[in-house]
């Protein structure tokens, strides 16, 4: 059986990838008009703490569909995930060796290219920890709890195993300052938001869902307005912004009800919209810098028309590309591709 489409959860998904478009062409557009903008002090690339809560949800309600069968579920996972996002790898490698000027702060490095198609966390010259395609390291994550995932289907309790370990290698994160990216990515503890995700998923598999429109929307009010309250302080990732997003979820989930609602197919758009945006932005700024005025009137123009075309390359990207890309990996009835 397949698991529910919740609306609430394909809202949020929708939301999150709109969050983190939002957050970079802001921030593009400061930078490069010089000027403070109205929004900027929301945490809008906080929609990446939100996408992980909700990935915990769903690999939860996955696993229940493969109980003993770790090949067959990572399998899974990693058709919907990969083509696309070595599709984007490879253009963003393509762009490096045929337009190196048209790349913002990337550089060619073969072993950061090897990475990249490995999933393996790599640390840049300037230091950060990311695949060539940057906003790729939340996939690093993703596969990262997949893998983990997978190797605890082969145990009793897979549920249980794979949050009992989750705890134990974050911990040793939080005590430990490890020099190696790999185990610093590894140990870092905002894996603890799938872990959220999962206890989520939980509660809906025990009936603990209450749908209710109006609690939805205050529960929900309330998670973002404590994500914007708690991003400047001093608490850790997964406290300041795992914990908020647990909220959001869980009005999205147990309290939301569960009819359709308007935008749903853009949360099935969102993974294909946050892969391609960067290259949207990218080729956007380009065209528009020597066009637009350096004011806030500039400013504005920018950011509106640069997040239209994303969108818009986003859905087309998920309709024409995405969708016939996983209907042909995806194996028919009898085992042949459809």
């Amino acid at each position: 059986m397949n698991p529910p489409r919740l609306p609430g959860l394909q809202i949020l998904r929708a939301l999150a990838a709109l969050m983190v478009l939002i957050g970079h062409v802001l921030a593009e557009a400061e930078h490069y008009f010089g000027i403070s903008l109205p929004g900027d002090a929301i945490p809008w690339t906080r929609g990446v703490d939100i996408f992980f809560v909700i990935s915990g949800f769903v690999i939860t309600l996955s696993v229940s569909r493969f109980p003993g069968q770790p090949a067959a579920f990572l399998r899974r996972r990693l058709l919907r995930v990969v083509p696309l996002y070595y599709l984007f790898t490879t253009l963003m490698v393509a762009v490096l060796l045929l337009m190196p000027a048209g790349a913002k702060d990337t550089t060619l490095d073969p072993m950061q290219i090897l990475s990249s198609y490995t999933f393996m966390p790599y640390a840049r010259v300037d230091g950060r920890i990311a695949p060539v395609l940057s906003l790729g390291w939340t996939l690093n994550y993703e596969v990262y709890f997949y893998a983990v995932a997978a190797l605890c289907l082969a145990l009793p309790r897979p549920l249980l195993s794979l949050g009992v370990f989750m705890v134990a290698i974050a911990g040793l994160g939080l005590v430990i300052d490890f020099q190696s990216p790999q185990l610093s990515f590894w140990t870092n503890p905002i894996i603890l938001e799938f872990l959220m995700g999962i206890g989520l998923a939980r509660l809906w598999q025990r009936g603990w869902h209450r749908p209710h429109l109006g609690a939805a929307v205050v529960g929900a009010g309330i998670g973002f307005g404590l994500l914007i309250a708690l991003d400047p302080t001093p608490l850790p990732r997964f406290l300041a912004a795992g914990l908020p997003a647990a909220m959001i979820v869980a009005s999205g989930t147990l309290l939301c009800p569960q009819y359709r609602l308007p935008g749903m197919i853009w949360g099935d758009a969102s993974y294909a919209l946050y892969l391609s945006h960067r290259f949207s932005l990218r080729a956007a700024t380009l065209f528009l810098l020597p066009l637009l005025p350096s004011t806030v009137f500039g400013a504005a123009i920018y950011v509106a028309i640069v997040c239209i075309t994303a969108l818009a390359v986003g859905m087309a990207t998920h309709l024409w590309i995405e969708r016939p890309m996983i209907r042909a990996l995806t194996p028919g009835p009898r085992g042949v591709p459809a």
